[in-house]
C-alpha cells in the first residue's frame, strides 16, 4: 500500500497553514463547473457558523484536464478560511482523495473533518455547521447526512444501498452512501491506516465502505437533516458505469467480510439523529437526467450483452422471470420488488462465491438495476414521497426474502452452471 496519498510539495506547503480546527475536504475531477459554487458556499458557512475557530478548505484533484485547479485557486474566500488545493497520488478516485484529507487533517491537528461532493448544487451555508458539530461537541464520532433526492440520482442508495444495508445490518441508516460526512480525527487516523486504499475503496467504494465499517464496528454515529439534495448530475453511462461497479462490488464485498455478523439476527436500530434541522421536502420541478425509456432501452441491450452471464449468475425462476421482461415491449416498467431483492441476493452471491470476474458480475447487474429504476420512476410519477413509500416498501421486501438469501449463500455452489443449484 502506497504510504502516503500526499505529494512532497502539499505536505511542505502545510507547515504555511499551521493548526486548524476544522478541515474541509473536497475530491474533484473535472469539477470547474461547480467547485466556484461548493467552495463560496462553504466559506460563508463557517465564516457565519464558526468565527472563533480555525478553518481549510483543501481541494484534492485528481489531475483533471479542465480548468478545475485553476478556479479553485482564484475563489474568493473569508480572509479568515485558507486553503490548499492540491493533487493526490495513488489510486485515482474519491476514495483516494479522502484518504489524502485524512492526512492533511492529522499534519494540521484538526478536530473534525468534513467531506464534502464538489457538484453540489443545493449546498447552503449550514451545511457545514451541521455535519461538524456533532463532533465538535464530542458527541458522535461519524455524521452522515439525511436528504431527499430524486430520482434517478439518488437510486443506486434508493435500490441497492439502503435495503441491503438495514436488511444485513439491522441498522437504518437511510443515506449509507451519501457523498457527504463528517467525522471525528481519531476516526479518520484509524480508517486511513487500513489496508484497504489499493481497492475499489480507493475509488467509488468509499463512502459505502465507510458507513459499513462505523455500523458493524459500533462507531458512535449520527444523521443530520439537510433537506434536499440536488448536484449538477454525471451524465449516466447506460452501457457501463464504473462508479456502479465499484461502490456495488465494495458493497457486496462488505458482506462477506461482515458475514457472522448477518447470518445472525440483528436488532434492528436506527442511528439517532442530531438537532432539529430541515425535514426533507418534496423534490419540486425535478426534470430527471435520463428517462425511464432510456432506462428500459439500456435494459433491453443488456439482455443481450449479459445472457451468459446472467444465465450463471441468477437461479432459474429468477432467470425466467427476467427473460420474460426482456422479451416484453413494457417488461423494463413491470421489474417489481420481489424480483428484484432475488435478482440483488442472487448476485451478491456469486458475486463472493463464484468463480468468475467479479467486477463483471457487478457490471451485469446494471442493466436489471436500471430496469428496476424504471419501474420505480413509472410508479411514483418521481413524486418525493412516493418514492420514499416505495423505497420503504423495497426494503421490506428484501427482510422479507432474507430466508432466500440465506439459503441461497449456504448452498450455492461455484461450479454450477445454467443454474443447477
Amino acid at each position: 500500500m502506497i504510504e502516503s496519498s500526499l505529494r512532497l510539495d502539499a505536505q511542505r506547503r502545510l507547515a504555511d497553514v499551521g493548526t486548524v480546527d476544522i478541515v474541509i475536504g473536497i475530491p474533484t475531477y473535472k469539477h470547474a463547473r461547480s467547485i466556484a459554487h461548493v467552495m463560496k458556499t462553504v466559506g460563508d458557512g463557517l465564516a457565519a457558523h464558526f468565527k472563533t475557530s480555525k478553518a481549510v478548505i483543501t481541494v484534492l484533484d485528481g489531475g483533471s484536464p479542465d480548468d478545475t485547479m485553476a478556479v479553485a485557486n482564484q475563489v474568493a474566500l473569508p480572509a479568515s478560511v485558507k486553503r490548499v488545493i492540491t493533487t493526490y497520488q495513488g489510486t485515482q478516485g474519491k476514495g483516494t482523495a479522502v484518504r489524502a484529507i485524512f492526512e492533511i487533517a492529522r499534519s494540521l491537528r484538526a478536530r473534525v473533518i468534513v467531506i464534502l461532493e464538489a457538484d453540489l448544487k443545493s449546498i447552503s451555508p449550514d451545511w457545514v455547521e451541521k455535519l461538524a458539530r456533532p463532533i465538535l461537541e464530542n458527541q458522535y464520532q461519524l455524521a452522515i447526512p439525511f436528504y431527499t433526492r430524486p430520482l434517478p440520482d439518488g437510486a443506486m442508495t434508493d435500490l441497492l444501498a439502503y435495503p441491503f444495508t438495514r436488511l444485513l445490518y439491522g441498522a437504518d441508516v437511510r443515506q449509507p452512501m451519501g457523498g457527504e460526512f463528517a467525522l471525528s480525527a481519531e476516526l479518520a487516523q484509524r480508517l486511513s491506516a487500513r489496508d484497504v486504499w489499493e481497492t475499489d475503496v480507493a475509488r467509488h467504494g468509499v463512502d459505502i465502505w465507510l458507513t459499513t465499517v462505523a455500523i458493524n464496528e459500533n462507531v458512535k454515529m449520527c444523521q443530520v437533516r439537510l433537506g434536499v439534495k440536488l448536484d449538477d448530475s454525471r451524465e449516466l453511462l447506460l452501457s457501463f458505469d464504473p462508479t456502479f461497479v465499484q461502490a456495488i462490488g465494495t458493497m457486496f464485498r462488505l458482506m462477506d467480510i461482515y458475514k457472522r455478523r448477518w447470518q445472525e439476527t440483528q436488532p434492528a436500530r436506527t442511528a439517532p439523529f442530531y438537532g432539529n434541522g430541515v425535514v426533507p421536502e418534496s423534490v419540486r420541478a425535478w426534470i430527471p437526467s435520463v428517462t425511464a425509456a432510456a432506462l428500459g432501452d439500456a435494459f433491453a441491450a443488456g439482455a443481450r450483452r449479459y445472457a451468459r452471464l446472467w444465465k450463471t449468475a441468477l437461479t432459474p425462476s429468477t432467470r425466467n422471470a427476467i427473460r420474460e421482461l426482456s422479451e416484453a415491449p413494457d417488461g423494463a416498467l413491470r421489474f417489481g420488488a420481489k424480483l428484484w431483492a432475488r435478482t440483488v441476493f442472487d448476485f451478491a452471491t456469486v458475486y463472493n462465491q463464484g468463480e468468475g470476474d467479479p467486477d463483471k458480475i457487478v457490471a451485469a447487474l446494471l442493466p436489471l438495476y436500471y430496469a428496476r429504476c424504471a419501474t420505480l420512476m413509472r410508479e411514483t410519477n418521481l413524486e418525493s414521497h412516493a418514492v420514499e413509500h416505495a423505497v420503504q416498501e423495497q426494503a421490506r421486501e428484501f427482510a422479507i426474502e432474507k430466508p432466500y438469501l440465506l439459503h441461497l449463500w449456504e448452498t450455492y455452489v461455484p461450479w454450477a452452471w445454467e443454474g443447477v443449484r
